[in-house]
């Protein structure tokens, strides 16, 4: 599937541990993770609950459409990247790395995503 070569690849430049495509209602689109262990999918559809919350926060506000976020905790990073028609990736990468070159990667990436979508 093409969703799934456009995350192996976004995990690969991002230098990440996985990425994950989701639908508006936490459905697992495609996932890729290079590391053992990593529940990408639990992570997915947990931090897509966020994403929801700050794009009703945004949508109370000056703000307009979120592009994208990211959190950072004791040792990892994420990059929450939005998609048309609601759906979202979620980038899950080593806090050490540095998350301008994530979110580039996840814009990138999205781009590849929509045209996909058709």
């Amino acid at each position: 599937m093409e969703f799934e070569r456009i995350l192996k690849e976004l995990t690969g430049r991002a230098g990440a541990n996985g990425a994950i495509m989701l639908a508006k209602d936490g459905e697992v689109v495609a996932c890729h993770t290079d590391r053992a262990g990593l529940d990408i999918d639990l992570i997915g559809a947990h931090h897509g609950v966020i994403l929801d919350i700050i794009r009703d926060a945004s949508a109370r506000s000056d703000f307009k459409d979120i592009k994208s976020v990211s959190i950072t905790t004791d040792t990892n990073r994420l990059a929450i990247s939005t998609l048309k028609d609601g759906y979202y990736i979620v980038l899950s990468m080593d806090k050490a790395l540095p998350i301008g070159r994530a979110l580039y990667e996840s814009d990138r990436a999205a781009k590849m995503l929509e045209e996909e979508m058709g």
